[in-house]
């Protein structure tokens, strides 16, 4: 009699169990799938700038058959590794390189391992070298702080040679007002600079005019 009532309880969790089954496996896959579009969303969009070269090789170059109709779905199209770190300037520098591409242009912005990967002239595809954009996008970026800095310099140091001293302080005001604007808007286009970066460079450019307006006013009065 034991045995038989053994049987039985074995039988009924059997029982319990297959009947439970379905809706443990409904579970796991549920979380497979939440796993599935956690790892999607991860992702990151391609760039503007990526998208574009993509874009204009399919509809230009129709690798496959005709035009692939998912490139025209933007929002869905995701990268397979981190995106690279644009700045308005990279784009307009690399947008201007493809404009004017010519054999010399190749020569300089292209490496010989790139210029043997694609015959441009056959398959209308540009490769460049990012290495070399980005030297030439540091040597613009360079010269144009620079030229923020010296340019507000020397407006300041004739302004206070003038013996008209109401006129010069406002003068000299409404230049630190545009100067330090203008040097944060070339941070925010020329650069991936945060706001808390932005402000903080900022603050160090108008302290470093403000510092200069100083010594030119003790050596004005000695």
């Amino acid at each position: 009699m034991a045995l038989i009532e053994d049987k039985f309880s074995v039988y009924g969790l059997q029982k319990l169990k297959a009947k439970f089954k379905p809706h443990h496996a409904y579970q796991d896959t549920s979380a497979q799938l939440l796993i599935i579009a956690r790892d999607l969303a991860a992702f990151t969009a391609p760039s503007s700038a990526d998208y574009s070269s993509v874009k204009s090789y399919i509809q230009k170059v129709r690798p496959i058959v005709a035009e692939e109709e998912y490139i025209l779905r933007k929002e869905d199209i995701v990268v397979l590794k981190p995106g690279r770190e644009h700045s308005w300037l990279d784009e307009f520098v690399e947008k201007l390189l493809h404009k004017v591409f010519c054999k010399t242009v190749q020569a300089v912005f292209a490496s010989l391992e790139r210029r043997s990967k694609t015959d441009p002239a056959k398959s209308q595809v540009q490769l460049f070298s990012r290495e070399r954009i980005n030297i030439v996008v540091s040597l613009l970026l360079t010269a144009t702080v620079l030229s923020l800095l010296v340019a507000p310099i020397y407006i300041l140091y004739h302004l206070t040679r003038d013996n008209h001293a109401d006129k010069t302080a406002t003068t000299t005001i409404m230049i630190l007002l545009v100067f330090t604007l203008l040097f944060s808007g070339v941070l925010s286009l020329f650069t991936r600079a945060k706001r808390h970066e932005i402000l903080s460079a900022a603050a160090a450019y108008c302290a470093v005019l403000v510092v200069f307006i100083g010594n030119l006013g003790q050596i004005s009065n000695n």
